[in-house]
């Protein structure tokens, strides 16, 4: 037997001892993508107000139960989905960017990320939008899809000049809106949507948090 193959029979011998260890220990095999949100009450409680559609109120909830990624992107979205895109999008920045840079954090998800674009996105800055689905590479994403649609119909509605000031220069007029055809924003577990036959719960809650 050569000195290559001996090597080689070594590396298998000690890869199936890995399997065969993470198979008895499934805790130890890293699932970035995985999270429990059953096990956080805050979320729990929010989840149902969404399912409400209380966006307000499950915002309010939200604002004060810690800094956990998942926690601040269910904020985001409520805030999104409650009217407040300019909260939503300092919380999105709060956590999605490095501090003190334009740089996305690697251990953010990318739902969280398309968050943060939407509501760039819907604040009207389309290029902050780009430049943040640039950077997750995966435009193929039924979300990222939707966002690149509403930017290309938003961009029919521009003069022949603001176009070729956008197409060239990256710029966007000031103040510009753009209209999104669906329900923006994802949350990090389903959600059963509250069906318009249905009767709405009471809500006098008003906006507190100060995102």
């Amino acid at each position: 037997m050569s000195a290559r193959t001996k090597n080689n029979n070594q590396k298998k011998q000690r890869a199936m001892k890995v399997q065969s260890s993470n198979a008895l220990n499934p805790s130890s095999v890293l699932n970035t993508d995985h999270h429990d949100w059953s096990h956080h009450p805050s979320l729990r409680q929010a989840r149902s107000l969404i399912q409400e559609g209380d966006y307000v109120g499950a915002a309010n909830l939200l604002g004060s139960a810690g800094r956990d990624p998942y926690v601040r992107n269910a904020l985001g979205v409520c805030l999104i989905r409650a009217g407040q895109v300019d909260k939503a999008v300092d919380v999105y920045r709060s956590f999605v960017l490095m501090p003190g840079t334009v740089l996305e954090r690697p251990d953010v998800s990318n739902s969280a990320k398309r968050n943060f674009a939407t509501a760039l996105l819907l604040k009207g800055f389309p290029s902050g939008t780009l430049s943040v689905l640039a950077e997750i590479r995966d435009p193929d994403h039924p979300m990222a899809v939707r966002l690149y649609a509403a930017i290309r119909q938003w961009e029919k509605s521009l003069s022949w000049f603001r176009r070729l000031d956008w197409k060239l220069n990256g710029v966007e007029p000031s103040n510009c809106k753009i209209v999104l055809d669906f329900e923006p924003g994802e949350f990090d577990f389903d959600v059963q949507a509250h069906r318009p036959g249905q009767p709405d719960k009471p809500r006098k809650s008003s906006l507190k948090l100060a995102a």
